[in-house]
């Protein structure tokens, strides 16, 4: 696929303007007397999962089944499933290196209806000659997500030390850490624990630090938008903007509900159930998120205030920048099952995406955003979604999804775990950066001689 600059405008005003043409399939009773399986990738999702397997099976009478991986576990577990009698007919790879281990597994897509339903082929993956082996299912935005009635109430204190006044102002490092560090000092009045809700390193709970956050320097050593081919072999990486990183992560490991030292035990449900139930005023995540901090038992956080500002380390430019913005996952339909099931494994998925069940499902139970034209008149109640439109309508330029070029698992977890050493003090920064570029160098190796560069 050619190098393409992603356009947050066109994933988020898809369900508002592109009227027309839209299908409103429904589900019919089938003689297909199979089960129709799906491993799924998202964890956030996987309660949500279970409504629409239920909504499709009380429709049709067919039987769903949706098995949801651990965290970090996804393609071990789909590896295990694929040699058992229950593989799926519907999986999912989130890279080029995911594609090349499992293409042996993976349906030509282009002349399904599914497919059909596709806004651009920028949300696919593709061969750039006409193969489509998957499709994104959700475009997510994430950067850092605020409660907006707590940083109001810090920028209307007479107590504060800064002159920023609202959050319009939080676009560079510098503004950002005067602000969170002076709402440090004013947490007691300000009735929180700490501004960030934890920095959660605890292994398979770290992603947001090790994949998500690594966005930021890979994005700006690689050149940006038009620089970077997410399709194509894994880049070089010497760590460029390794200071820029240090510098949030230092804000937030020192800002936080949760010592440093104690990170290790905390998991990425614990840092959004304190956002939730109002103990900080910030946390990194997605727009995914929303499910999670909307079903915490005890909420507090109004919907309302639950708002995005971008994520800031102190590069040059950083004030025109947005959110960092893809699909960072792809479903596939197995080519290994049966003819039967992969076309009863379509169908359903053509029943999620455009009838008014399965729609309602994603909007309002997955919270997916979708490249599907078929979703336009789809009504989300995403808090989230308004505040991503508001950053791109202010005219920032959104981050690509760099991470997508990170090697393998294998660097993310051994950088993550650097990472808690590091937060625990057992580990210098110097030593974090040169192991993530060794190892880098190391794994880039393995992964494009795997796939052929």
């Amino acid at each position: 696929m050619s190098k393409k600059k992603i356009s947050w405008v066109l994933a988020m005003t898809m369900a508002a303007t592109m009227l027309g043409g839209c299908l409103t399939a429904s589900a019919e009773e089938s003689s297909y007397d199979g089960t129709i399986r799906w491993l799924n990738y998202k964890p956030e999702v996987a309660d949500a999962m279970q409504e629409v397997a239920a909504a499709y099976t009380e429709e049709t009478g067919i039987d769903v089944q949706i098995e949801t991986a651990a965290s970090g576990q996804y393609e071990a577990t789909l590896t295990a499933r694929m040699d058992s009698s229950d593989a799926p007919a519907i999986f999912v790879i989130d890279s080029v290196n995911m594609l090349n281990t499992w293409k042996d597994y993976i349906s030509d897509l282009s002349d399904t209806e599914l497919y059909s339903m596709v806004t651009d082929d920028s949300y696919t993956m593709n061969d750039g000659n006409g193969t489509i082996y998957g499709i994104s299912y959700a475009l997510e935005a994430w950067g850092i997500i605020v409660n907006k009635e707590i940083t109001d109430a810090y920028f209307a204190s007479p107590n504060k030390s800064t002159e920023y006044t609202s959050l319009d102002d939080l676009y560079t490092f510098d503004a950002l850490k005067a602000v969170v560090e002076d709402m440090t000092a004013l947490k007691d009045e300000l009735g929180i624990q700490g501004v960030f809700g934890t920095t959660s390193l605890k292994a398979g709970d770290d992603w947001r630090y090790q994949t998500h956050l690594m966005n930021q320097p890979l994005y700006w050593e690689w050149g940006g938008n038009e620089n970077i081919d997410l399709n194509g072999s894994v880049p070089e990486f010497t760590f460029e903007y390794s200071d820029n990183y240090k510098n949030i992560l230092d804000l937030y490991l020192n800002n936080s509900v949760t010592e440093p030292k104690m990170v290790g035990t905390k998991t990425v449900d614990d840092s959004m159930a304190e956002f939730a139930l109002g103990q900080c005023a910030m946390i990194q995540n997605g727009d995914w998120a929303w499910n999670t901090i909307a079903n915490t038992d005890g909420k507090v956080v109004k919907d309302e205030n639950v708002v995005f500002i971008p994520i800031s380390c102190g590069v040059e430019g950083e004030g025109d920048m947005g959110l960092n913005v893809g699909g960072s996952q792809y479903m596939c339909i197995n080519s290994q099952a049966s003819e039967e099931d992969q076309a009863a494994a379509q169908d359903f998925l053509v029943w999620l995406f455009s009838s008014e069940t399965g729609k309602q499902l994603v909007a309002e139970k997955l919270q997916f955003v979708t490249p599907f034209s078929t979703m336009s008149d789809a009504t989300y109640t995403n808090p989230l979604y308004a505040s991503e439109a508001a950053i791109t309508e202010a005219g920032k330029t959104a981050y690509c999804w760099a991470a997508n070029l990170i090697p393998d698992q294998t660097w993310k977890d051994n950088m993550g775990a650097n990472l808690l050493m590091y937060a625990q003090g057992q580990m210098e920064w110097d030593d974090v950066v040169s192991n993530a570029v060794e190892t880098w160098e190391v794994e880039r190796d393995i992964t494009n001689t795997a796939n052929g560069y």
